[in-house]
């Protein structure tokens, strides 16, 4: 009589852990092509954001017939809770072409938050006690940065162009970019073409900048070496981006002559000074910006620059940019021959 063993049921533990080992396997397989989707994701809707400020500026050209000032506000000795001085971003004035109007309203007309009265157009744009100033807008966020609700105040990381130059950002001059602070440009101005010129782009909030002097921001490579690490500070508590309805330099603006991703250097370590301000982002190897004419580009950090150890044109100049395409594209009437 044959005789037959018993049908073995389950596994062995050697084949237990084979089929472990291959799903170990395919995990680490697949885990970077889903953050890598992620990522990918997360850069577009970055570039929508933009996309849609670009247009929103647009829209408010059609409005008022200028671009906003990039930095505006009322009388310059005003106190920390009854003006905003000369800080005023202009993404404010962008609210009602983002679908903000409520927000829009609420800071263009007088606020009283537990017994303190703030004027219209609120207080100086760090005072956490204003609610409007501590509101997050998820469009004036990159989804890369990952933002973890500590933050005191409604942060952005999207900021204007004023070109290439780092000094008197504050003292109402023209600048040579498409914004300037106290000032409306208008699109006629953009004689170098609106497809050639940058209105807006992204930086990484809260990157440290470093301390330098006067005579170190008339050479860029000073502010782009090495010994940057020393001396690095971190704007004290207004760090780029820090706010987005603060229209000083630091959290504000950005200028053409470094290219992405490198230091930011101001005079004193704040943030209302003059200064070399770069693009930065959370994405590999660039940034995003915005033309003039509404269309949106990816910019490596290996953008050509020219000669860094250049010292930059007078603001009010319309010389051809020294620091090579890049400067060119942040000038308005350089008169450049340079396009993406």
């Amino acid at each position: 009589m044959t005789t037959y063993d018993k049908l073995r049921s389950g596994f062995t533990i050697v084949e237990l852990l084979v089929v472990l080992a291959i799903i170990g396997l395919l995990i680490a397989l697949l885990l970077p092509a889903s953050r890598t989707s992620r990522e990918a994701s997360r850069r577009m809707q970055c570039q929508n954001n933009l996309k849609q400020l670009g247009l929103s500026v647009h829209n408010y050209h059609d409005t008022f017939e200028s671009l906003p000032s990039c930095s505006s506000g009322d009388r310059p000795e005003a106190t920390e809770m009854t003006d905003s001085g000369y800080r005023r971003s202009g993404l404010i004035a962008l609210l009602p072409f983002v679908e903000q109007g409520t927000l829009y309203e609420t800071i263009m007309a007088p606020l009283t938050v537990d017994g303190q009265t703030y004027p219209a157009l609120g207080p100086d744009p760090w005072v956490e006690a204003y609610a409007p100033w501590t509101t997050q807008l998820h469009d004036f966020n990159c989804p890369s940065d990952q933002y973890d609700g500590a933050r005191p105040l409604g942060t952005t990381n999207y900021v204007f162009c004023i070109g290439d130059t780092p000094r008197i950002y504050h003292s109402g001059e023209s600048q040579r970019g498409a914004f300037s602070p106290g000032r409306w440009t208008h699109m006629r101005d953009i004689t170098d073409g609106t497809s050639n010129t940058m209105m807006l782009g992204e930086i990484a909030v809260e990157m440290n900048v470093v301390a330098q002097s006067l005579e170190q921001l008339s050479n860029a490579e000073i502010c782009s070496g090495e010994k940057r690490e020393s001396d690095r500070r971190d704007l004290a508590s207004h760090a780029r981006g820090y706010s987005w309805a603060d229209g000083a330099a630091g959290p504000a603006m950005f200028n053409t002559i470094l290219p992405p991703n490198r230091p930011s250097c101001g005079l004193s370590g704040t943030e209302a000074v003059d200064g070399l301000f770069s693009l930065a982002s959370y994405h590999a190897e660039g940034a995003h910006v915005v033309l003039a004419d509404g269309s949106t580009r990816y910019v490596t950090d290996d953008v050509d620059t020219g000669d860094l150890s250049q010292a930059p044109l007078p603001a009010n100049s319309q010389q051809p940019s020294p620091y090579g395409v890049w400067g060119a594209l942040g000038s308005i009437a350089g008169g450049e021959d340079h396009s993406f």
